[in-house]
């Protein structure tokens, strides 16, 4: 038999900031019934995987240029305002939570586990007698006169206000989640999504024999012959893709394709120095194969690599490599082309770009537009940040935002 419920806030979505918007909701309506309907087993548990189980919750002076999306700058500097890393911790420190943040300004649990965060917000949930619905996968949302009509398999909710804080990505096969049919059955507006924070496919024969293989490095997005972006840090290797912090926070753009990723592994050396080390390399040990040119470089693989890229014979001699050899050599050693295919999977993206227009939503209080009393929260909107925190510190900012304006 149907279970029916008359609430006060139905929270779709047991996230982290759908659990945050339900926490500071039932503190400002204590006397209120707040529920939280979540499609997993139980709340939370994409927050117990986040920063590799440390749960990176926040990050140091985030601001609006770590964020994209169109609208995502406006936005982000009135949320912030209030809503400020400061203020996410402070709500967190008042919850228990004791933190901590490393020399880049991420932010984590001082327990360095992912698990204290999602206590300290279950206990919190616990003591404002917040329900806490899970397996719960919704089939329809509808206006009503007093408010929303949330149907389930099992329960019919009416609730005089609605938070969708539901992720807004396609499922691991390409086909579109649940959730976003949800938001279009609402008719708001939604720009087309696609996976963040993830690997990037690239199309180029080599990776295969580089699978695993690390390396430090410059990386650069180009597209139509200009830079869009450029970031340092470790360049992981994959059998058909880049990976890679550093690469993740190319990803929204180079998932799109059409575009190239520029690699230099050696970005602290001029032209000028790189030619001299390499031509060094090869007058010193001019009767050895080329191969060895590269030992204490890079790895063994990653030279062959280069080598076979640049069109230079591997089993050639040192004394026989031609300037224009040399000169290939310094080119991908400084600018490694690597072209990027459209990425369509879902499975290994941290986030999902695009998602409800931003113009669609009250900016300081995230209450839609179209209907009064829905609010929409999260990685249900158009807008993503990059990778350090930003992300969460979104989350919970525009769920305590939502949850102060209930």
């Amino acid at each position: 038999m149907m279970k029916k419920e008359n609430v006060y806030a139905a929270v779709i979505g047991g996230g982290a900031g759908g659990m945050m918007c339900a926490v500071r909701a039932a503190e400002r309506h204590p006397k209120e019934k707040i529920v939280i309907l979540e499609k997993a087993d139980r709340v939370g548990k994409k927050l117990l995987v986040t920063g590799n189980g440390r749960c990176n919750l926040s990050h140091i002076g985030a601001d609006a240029e770590s964020y994209h999306g169109e609208g995502s700058t406006d936005l982000i500097n009135i949320l912030f305002k209030k809503y400020s890393s400061d203020a996410v911790l402070h709500c967190f420190h008042t919850l228990g939570l004791l933190t901590h943040a490393d020399h880049e300004g991420r932010v984590y649990p001082l327990s360095n586990q992912a698990s204290s965060v999602l206590d300290v917000l279950r206990k919190r949930l616990a003591e404002l007698s917040v329900d806490m619905y899970c397996g719960e996968e919704i089939q329809s949302i509808q206006k009503t006169a007093e408010g929303y009509e949330i149907v389930t398999a099992d329960r019919r909710i009416f609730a005089r206000k609605a938070v969708i804080a539901v992720g807004g990505r396609n499922d691991h096969a390409g086909r579109e989640s649940g959730s976003r049919e949800l938001l279009r059955s609402l008719g708001v507006g939604m720009t087309k999504v696609s996976p963040s924070l993830s690997p990037v496919k690239v199309n180029n024969d080599l990776l295969r024999s580089l699978k695993g293989i690390r390396a430090q490095a410059e990386v650069r997005l180009i597209k139509n012959h200009q830079v869009v972006k450029s970031e340092r840090g470790e360049v992981q290797f994959a059998e058909n893709a880049l990976s890679g912090i550093c690469i993740f926070d190319l990803s929204r753009e180079a998932n799109k394709g059409g575009c190239e990723i520029s690699v230099n592994l050696l970005p602290d050396l001029s032209p000028d120095r790189l030619y001299s080390e390499i031509e060094g390399r090869l007058q010193r040990d001019a009767s050895a194969s080329v191969s060895d040119i590269f030992i204490g470089m890079f790895h063994k693989n990653l030279g062959l690599a280069i080598l076979k890229s640049s069109g230079v014979r591997p089993s050639a001699l040192c004394k026989d490599i031609s300037e224009k050899e040399i000169k290939s050599l310094c080119r991908h050693i400084a600018d490694w082309r690597f072209s990027c295919e459209e990425n369509r999977d879902f499975k290994k993206a941290q986030v999902t770009a695009g998602g409800v227009k931003l113009s669609e939503i009250d900016a300081r209080t995230f209450m839609c537009k179209r209907h009064k009393g829905l609010y929409i929260i999260g990685e249900a909107l158009d807008i993503d940040g990059d990778c350090g925190g930003y992300n969460l510190q979104f989350a919970f900012a525009s769920g305590m935002c939502a949850g102060d304006s209930l």
